[in-house]
């Protein structure tokens, strides 16, 4: 899916330009346009090629719609744009009856029939306003999309989360007319006027991705943040964070192997070799209570690492036939239902006992939160091999560690 980030999440702390040369840098496939973007597009778009970036949409407002027909067609020639989205109504101009927002609706279908002679899509983007009931039990959202019948929709998530609903049910009663979703989380304690970045705030997005990837025309997911201190922090986060939730599957036990741990006698040495040699950097460490290294981790890529320990006895590597390895880890979506599901084929679970001499069998919760904050549960193979479960935590340390390299490369 194609991912957009709207630019007017930067109006307050970058220019459009710079806003371009993170978005780039970070990996989207290109942004969603808005007025900020008017007032030359020609030179707009050279901006937009010269970082291989794509604006197949925009934000116009519907006074340009209705008064400056012709400049809104040659914004879309000049910068490429397919669907055209009406994105806000002023207060003063927001009906307040069901009759006025019918008369708007049909306003937006004369609209969206010009569009279309033209080979053009047009779309309405919500905030809360047109989620909340009228007196006689309809919301405005309903009607617009009745009156304008072949009006698109682009969902805004985050307004409907500030409105206290449940985004699958709008997203599954109206999945034909959605062709782009704005994802953005709520947390109503931080700085950001009460938002925050994709899966950083108080919202499970789980069953939100798996909605969306049923939808049968959407064509795109945008970014936004309606207030970012820090743009590269906000566009960073929101990629890992998208990335990570488009590809788990509730389904599936597993997701496959997070990290390999090596047990070692000479920590500098094992570094030196991983980071120089091998290429693996250094992603974040973990002290002890007296403040020496108890663990290393290293990046191989964003799903895969190595895991050093320092601390090892013996002179020599164990031989082939010796048990080597400290532990296997392997990823999974949900770590209740795959703990409930291996008990159910016999497995026992483990939990590490308190000075880490071993894990041991435990009939009742075998759950825990690690250090690095992430939910773990552990098993045992027959000859006593241990394997961890890992549901990773956006929030938690390894997340948090990519999202901060890829915002330091940004910058």
């Amino acid at each position: 899916m194609p991912t957009l980030v709207q630019l007017y999440s930067s109006r307050n702390v970058l220019s459009q330009t710079e806003a371009l040369d993170r978005i780039a840098a970070a990996g989207y496939d290109g942004v969603e346009g808005c007025w900020l973007n008017f007032e030359d597009p020609a030179a707009f778009r050279k901006e937009l090629d010269l970082r291989g970036l794509a604006m197949p949409q925009a934000h116009v407002p519907l006074e340009m719609l209705e008064n400056e027909f012709g400049r809104v067609i040659d914004l879309t020639k000049h910068l490429g744009i397919y669907t055209v989205i009406a994105p806000w109504l002023p207060e003063g101009e927001r009906p307040s009856s069901t009759d006025g927002w019918r008369n708007l609706g049909e306003r937006l279908d004369l609209i969206e029939g010009k569009l279309r002679a033209l080979g053009l899509r047009f779309a309405w983007h919500n905030h809360d306003f047109e989620l909340i009931s009228l007196p006689d039990g309809r919301t405005p959202i309903d009607i617009l999309l009745e009156a304008a019948p072949g009006m698109d929709w682009e969902v805004d998530v985050g307004w409907i989360l500030r409105a206290g609903q449940d985004p699958v049910r709008w997203l599954t009663s109206y999945a034909g007319r959605i062709v782009a979703v704005h994802l953005k989380d709520i947390r109503p304690d931080t700085l950001e006027e009460g938002w925050a970045d994709l899966g950083f705030g108080e919202s499970d997005w789980s069953d939100v991705f798996r909605t969306l990837r049923a939808l049968p025309r959407l064509a795109a997911h945008v970014a936004e943040h309606d207030a970012p201190l820090d743009f590269s922090r906000f566009v960073s986060r929101w990629k890992i964070a998208h990335d990570r939730l488009s590809v788990l599957r509730r389904d599936r036990s597993f997701e496959g192997f997070t990290h390999v741990t090596l047990k070692v006698r000479d920590l500098d040495t094992q570094l030196s070799f991983y980071e120089r040699v091998m290429g693996f950097r250094e992603m974040f460490r973990l002290p002890n209570e007296d403040c020496s290294v108890f663990l290393v981790y290293l990046r191989i890529n964003d799903r895969q690492y190595l895991e050093l320990f320092p601390g090892a006895i013996g002179e020599q590597a164990p031989n082939p036939d010796a048990r080597g390895y400290q532990h296997i880890c392997l990823e999974v979506a949900d770590v209740d239902a795959t703990v409930e599901t291996l008990r159910a084929r016999g497995a026992r679970m483990c939990l590490w006992r308190n000075d880490l001499s071993g894990i041991y069998e435990v009939n009742g919760t075998a759950i825990t939160m690690g250090r690095d904050g992430n939910r773990q549960s552990w098993i045992k193979d027959p000859e006593g091999n241990r394997i961890e479960l890992m549901e990773l935590n956006l929030a938690g340390m390894q997340y948090g560690a990519m999202a901060a390299r890829l915002s330091t490369s940004i910058r």
